[in-house]
């Protein structure tokens, strides 16, 4: 009977002794495992100077698998670029991942877009013919309860060239990362000046997923082509536009054209093509 007591406590000391240690090795692991399968990329703002200073997302989760193709990989650049079709101050110019801007190319009547009364817009530059429109869509989103702010404008072939590189340095060199969210030299929209990046007081005037959410996005949704702009970069067109889905970018293409994008039912990139044969 003495022994069987002996045996006994020995096992509860023997459990006691080596139950916290597999424990902590158990949470260890799990955090490991959850490090690998959420490795997170840090957006901060973009340090280069410029006209056109930059803001990003806090954080985006890194995909796992970035393709919603099966035929290509959709974020890359095709072999043969071309120069674009139209002169850059045309309105219907296609800018995409075939076809580029000259790095000599900037519109020739860039202003402040605090000019159109749209909140934070004395740090960037908008072409003047986008001024009249964009000042009725924030006059009329205003009275509607919506606040929209500008958050990137016009930026140069060279603010591009440093705007990649810096999230190539951000991101480990991942050229195929940042082909999803981020235009090479040249075949930005932004270098045309008439897109712009939107955000709202909602969300502290940042950029990036979140502004999905907001009521200044569902605004624009419904209400933005009836002031020139269309959505660049709609969910679920990657394998279209070459770039992931992007809430806030915008372009404005006249409202004689976005009215027919939207009448037509096309997103912007399949109608820029129509008219860039």
């Amino acid at each position: 009977m003495h022994m069987k007591k002996g045996i006994l406590y020995f096992l509860l000391l023997l459990l006691i002794l080596f139950l916290p240690a597999k424990t902590v090795d158990l949470i260890v692991d799990k955090e490991e495992i959850n490090e690998k399968e959420e490795k997170e990329i840090e957006w901060v703002e973009n340090p280069s100077k410029d006209s056109t200073k930059i803001l990003e997302t806090p954080k985006v989760i890194k995909p796992l698998n970035t393709s919603t193709s099966r035929d290509s990989n959709w974020w890359e650049y095709p072999k043969d670029i071309y120069p674009t079709k139209r002169d850059g101050n045309d309105l219907l110019v296609l800018v995409n991942k075939q076809y580029k801007l000259p790095s000599t190319y900037a519109p020739s009547d860039l202003v402040k877009s605090s000019n159109s009364g749209i909140r934070r817009g004395e740090n960037y530059h908008l072409r003047n013919i986008i001024i009249p429109d964009l000042t009725r869509m924030v006059i009329d989103s205003k009275a509607e309860g919506i606040d929209l702010s500008i958050v990137s404008g016009y930026r140069s072939y060279q603010t591009q060239v440093n705007t990649y590189n810096y999230w190539l340095s951000k991101n480990d060199n991942n050229v195929a990362l940042v082909d999803t969210f981020s235009a090479r030299a040249g075949h930005s929209q932004h270098q045309l000046g008439t897109a712009i990046d939107f955000s709202s007081n909602e969300i502290g005037d940042r950029l990036g997923d979140e502004f999905e959410n907001t009521k200044a996005s569902k605004w624009l949704i419904a209400n933005a082509y009836k002031y020139g702009f269309v959505i660049s970069f709609p969910k679920g067109y990657e394998s279209i536009t070459g770039y992931k889905f992007e809430s806030w970018h915008y372009r404005y293409i006249g409202i004689q054209y976005a009215r027919e994008v939207s009448n037509r039912g096309l997103i912007l990139e399949l109608y820029l093509r129509e008219n860039n044969p």
